[in-house]
């Protein structure tokens, strides 16, 4: 059975000894993120994320999306032998004990996270209603639904919510589960909840003082626009910032 995008990519990161928080750096994302696309079965990477991604974990996107099985190692390896053969012979010693080393520590690292991943338990978290990564959901009864994940170095939160839309992919798909804290201060392009006229958004919020900008990452989206005029004469709540997310699993 081929691998899935995700399936490669938590292959390479392993394989280079990176984290999660390692790679997100590298291609200037969070962890959630990495998490998200190792852990669902995405059929594609936007191109924006998918070079970045693939000079990261030093192979080729078309290895990533499952378009090609050659991995560009040997060009690697060819660049290794080529500094190593002009070392004197004391120093190839020093050399081949490091890489030893390494091989060794990398071994027992991929063991490591192989047990660890056995054993690992559910978290359960309750979820209140579905905001829209989109053109809105109206709320209903704010239901409490539990959902799971095998992560365990969640953000602390207030409350959770869930996306509806694809208006935030990539970086947050239809259906995760977003983690809130509740309230805002400097309003500046991070991720948000605002409930506004009836409605609930998830959206990157922007303020210049006479307005709200509620920016998409899916470009097919528009902006909404809310002025604090209009404020005055419908309900507006910026519920609070996302500062984790995943895709919910089966228990």
């Amino acid at each position: 059975m081929a691998k899935t995008i995700g399936e490669r990519i938590k292959e390479l990161r392993n394989k280079l000894n990176l984290s999660a928080d390692d790679l997100a750096l590298k291609i200037g994302k969070n962890r959630s993120t990495i998490y998200r696309y190792e852990n669902s079965n995405i059929e594609k990477l936007p191109v924006s994320i998918l070079e970045p991604l693939a000079n990261a974990l030093e192979t080729t996107p078309a290895y990533i999306m499952g378009i090609s099985e050659d991995k560009p190692s040997s060009e690697l390896t060819e660049k290794i032998v080529k500094i190593v053969s002009k070392l004197n012979e004391e120093n190839q010693n020093k050399t081949h004990q490091y890489a030893t080393n390494l091989l060794n520590f990398q071994s027992r690292t991929v063991k490591e996270v192989s047990i660890e991943c056995k054993v690992k338990k559910l978290t359960e978290i309750f979820m209140t209603e579905k905001v829209a990564a989109g053109v809105g959901y109206c709320y209903g009864n704010n239901e409490v639904v539990s959902y799971y994940t095998d992560r365990d170095d969640l953000m602390p939160y207030d409350m959770a919510t869930r996306v509806f839309g694809d208006s935030m992919e990539p970086e947050l798909l239809d259906g995760d589960v977003i983690l809130l804290q509740q309230g805002y201060d400097n309003v500046n392009g991070d991720i948000y909840v605002v409930d506004y006229d009836g409605k609930s958004y998830v959206k990157k919020l922007y303020n210049d003082g006479n307005r709200f900008v509620l920016k998409s990452i899916n470009k097919k989206y528009p902006d909404i626009i809310i002025y604090t005029s209009d404020i005055q004469d419908a309900y507006f709540n910026i519920v609070g910032k996302v500062v984790d997310s995943f895709t919910p699993i089966n228990k």
